[in-house]
């Protein structure tokens, strides 16, 4: 008699991953252009200010990254989740309440360690231990509940938020919190630290697999890596990618707004881009399994190139409106560059044997970027009145990171064939004495 396949629970996992990433990131990420002004207004204060909050909140994540490998095998992804959560409600509350800038800046530091432990990070890790096969297409399909989630959230808190309509940015952080504590009870009952037959050496490196172009292997020792010159030239190019993409995308909206374009038009189009976000995200892992490392990074690094002369091209204009239309969908095509292909650097040029020390890494050091690029493009505005020099000066440099980047990937790939000629020589040696 033939046994009655059971269900696999990982796709449950997938699912509240799924739903984790929507809330986390969509609610309490995609909607924070959405605040600054109205803050900086209600606490008279300038726009470079409330962006040290912002800066604060991507330290945090940069430091508590660093801590990833070590935390995940000490307690577990289930109460790091948890923690995550408490801290993004904690966060906004604080946000909500504020009369000054020191709570702000608590908010932001609580912020930082609650999207350490639920959003990119965490999925790379959740990924690679429920999952055998597609890693690249699943793990897009679950960030890309980021756009979906920030489509459905801009809507939501912007209606709030609403000036026009003497909406308050206050109210609209009490409800995220709210919304944040939902989804807590939802991971504490339905979210499982491992599946029941795993092998406990995959927790700590998954099993070498090889696929169709995007491909795991062994990988060197973090010791050798960090001797390693790609290692530092790919930690740089991770870092400009964070400063560049955070810092054209958290002040896209007071751009369009300081230049003319209608708030519910910048409202519209923001919530658009969130659901090409989710479509770039699947679509990247998808290419990832397909046709590997290099033509993917560089497709998303050259429209982020285009997407910085476009968004200085956008004016309260017909066609302007268009040029925003094109600023939206490229800039959402290039943001997989600091989410999905944060794991995928971490395991395609650095193998699996350091993994998770690497992608805590590459998540911190893509933070530590993020930490740059809002304040020194509000900074920008501050002095200049305009983000447009900015925005020059990060187009320019998108293109230098994208001459980089080809240099690393040959480099990591070449250490990748020599790591396998090795294995592959040592196995023959094996069975030619045995």
């Amino acid at each position: 008699m033939e046994k009655k396949k059971q269900f696999d629970y990982k796709w449950v996992i997938v699912a509240v991953s799924f739903l984790m990433v929507m809330i986390s990131l969509g609610f309490a990420s995609s909607t924070r252009s959405l605040f600054p002004d109205e803050i900086a207004k209600d606490l008279e204060v300038q726009r470079s200010l409330i962006a040290i909050g912002d800066s604060i909140r991507f330290v945090a994540t940069a430091v508590i990254n660093l801590f990833f490998g070590s935390l995940i095998v000490k307690l577990g992804p289930k109460k790091l989740i948890l923690a995550g959560f408490v801290c993004l409600t904690a966060s906004m509350l604080c946000y909500a309440t504020a009369e000054n800038l020191i709570l702000i800046y608590i908010g932001g530091a609580l912020l930082g360690i609650g999207f350490s432990w639920t959003s990119t990070t965490m999925v790379g890790y959740i990924i690679n231990v429920w999952c055998k096969e597609n890693k690249g297409t699943i793990m897009g399909a679950v960030l890309a509940s980021n756009g979906l989630g920030g489509a459905i959230a801009i809507q939501v808190v912007g209606s709030v938020i609403d000036p026009t309509v003497t909406g308050s940015y206050r109210k609209a952080y009490f409800l995220i919190a709210a919304v944040m504590t939902v989804m807590a009870v939802i991971m504490l009952i339905f979210f499982r630290d491992k599946p029941k037959d795993a092998d406990p050496s995959v927790l700590a490196a998954p099993e070498k697999k090889k696929k169709k172009r995007g491909r795991d292997w062994a990988g060197v020792e973090f010791s050798v890596l960090l001797k390693k010159p790609y290692f530092w030239a790919a930690m740089l190019c991770i870092f400009c990618t964070g400063l560049i993409l955070q810092g054209t995308g958290g002040i896209s909206a007071m751009h369009m707004k300081d230049v003319g374009v209608d708030y519910d038009r910048v409202k519209a189009l923001l919530s658009f881009g969130s659901l090409i976000l989710a479509g770039s995200k699947f679509l990247t892992g998808f290419l990832y399994d397909r046709f590997g490392l290099r033509t993917t990074a560089t497709s998303c690094t050259l429209l982020a190139i285009i997407s910085c002369f476009v968004l200085i091209a956008v004016q309260p204009t017909n066609l302007g409106f268009v040029l925003a239309i094109i600023y939206v969908i490229l800039h959402q095509c290039a943001l997989p560059l600091e989410t999905i292909m944060l794991p995928i650097y971490a395991a395609d040029l650095f193998g699996q044997r350091s993994y998770n020390k690497v992608l805590g890494i590459c998540v911190s050091v893509n933070t530590a970027g993020y930490a740059c690029g809002g304040y020194l493009m509000n900074l920008c505005f501050d002095i200049f009145d305009s983000y447009v020099p900015a925005l020059y000066i990060v187009g320019f440099l998108t293109i230098a990171i994208l001459i980089l980047l080809q240099f690393v990937i040959s480099a990591a790939h070449r250490e990748q064939k020599r790591v396998m000629e090795e294995e592959q020589a040592a196995l023959e040696a094996a069975s030619a004495t045995a």
